[in-house]
């Protein structure tokens, strides 16, 4: 698969604390340092997820952009007053109603992340219980008016969607792609790449099923590691529906314990995409069955 046209990293970067926190295991137990910085020495691209609550600030974006080397690239989640309003009103206790300073600040983040060249997609993802109703189908029809100038990938996790031609002549329409997603109760990952689509979009958030419906802390519904056959067969699906004609964004969001970067490692691999595996071979200590990919522990800054 070509290296340069497939991007691969995982849902967010920062999980300093809490159930399943990255220090220790993907950062340095006791380090302070630029935690995006140092992702994106090892990953060539991030989802960023921190946008779906609260829009980031221009001067925040810009700051992405100058701590990350050229040819990293963002994927942005659209905040979610956009795909969850009823969520938005329940948590905010304000109206749901998009503004136009909403759409302003909204765009502005992304435009930053354009005007540096590094903005790989935009993230419209809906909730489980968004069926495919004629007042939803206006209301996707509206957030993709809103973003058509950006590449949007769309993520819809219910089988009420999956009666393909009038969303296909929507997506087609503003040049959008669905999002392939991988979780417990709802698999896309093998639908056909439709002739418009510039890219795919991949997003891996684990199968925990147990955890995704019973739980304590949110993130304990992505705690888990895919096993070496499951990643083979992504990999397999990837270069079947992906492939070199094809930009590919594949994200793991399966986060705890840093387990999404040793996942993102693994299918590298199996892709035969560039990593600066020196820099990994970290993870082979929480991780022994990437010694063979990365090589032994050794080398990094100290996990102490």
């Amino acid at each position: 698969m070509n290296p340069v046209s497939t991007y691969i990293g995982t849902s967010g970067w920062s999980y300093p604390s809490g159930y399943g926190k990255w220090k220790g295991v993907f950062y340095p137990k006791r380090w302070s340092g630029d935690e995006l910085a140092y992702y994106a020495e090892r990953f060539s691209a991030v989802e960023v997820n921190s946008s779906f609550y609260r829009i980031p600030a221009e001067g925040v974006v810009r700051g992405w952009t100058e701590r990350t080397p050229g040819a990293f690239r963002f994927a942005v989640k659209l905040f979610r007053k956009f795909t969850h309003p009823e969520f938005y009103a329940r948590e905010e206790g304000a109206s749901p109603e998009i503004t136009p300073d909403d759409m302003a600040y909204m765009r502005g983040a992304l435009d930053v992340l354009a005007e540096a060249g590094k903005l790989g997609a935009v993230l419209a993802q809906y909730p489980e219980h968004f069926h495919r109703t004629g007042e939803n189908l206006a209301a996707l029809v509206r957030t993709l008016d809103g973003f058509k100038s950006y590449p949007l990938a769309v993520e819809l996790r219910h089988t009420s969607w999956d009666t393909p031609q009038l969303l296909h002549e929507i997506l087609g329409h503003f040049h959008a792609v669905r999002a392939r997603i991988d979780e417990p109760f709802y698999r896309n990952l093998d639908i056909p790449t439709l002739p418009h689509e510039e890219f795919t979009y991949w997003r891996f958030h684990g199968r925990n099923a147990e955890g995704w419906r019973n739980h304590t802390a949110a993130a304990e519904r992505y705690d888990y590691l895919y096993s070496e056959a499951e990643i083979a067969d992504i990999a397999e699906l990837v270069e079947r529906r992906g492939g070199s004609g094809k930009g590919n964004f594949l994200f793991f969001n399966n986060h705890p314990n840093a387990q999404a970067a040793a996942n993102a490692v693994e299918l590298a691999a199996q892709l035969q995409l560039t990593l600066p595996t020196q820099k990994l071979a970290h993870l082979a200590e929480q991780f022994p069955r990437l010694a063979k990919i990365t090589g032994l522990p050794g080398g990094q800054l100290p996990l102490v």
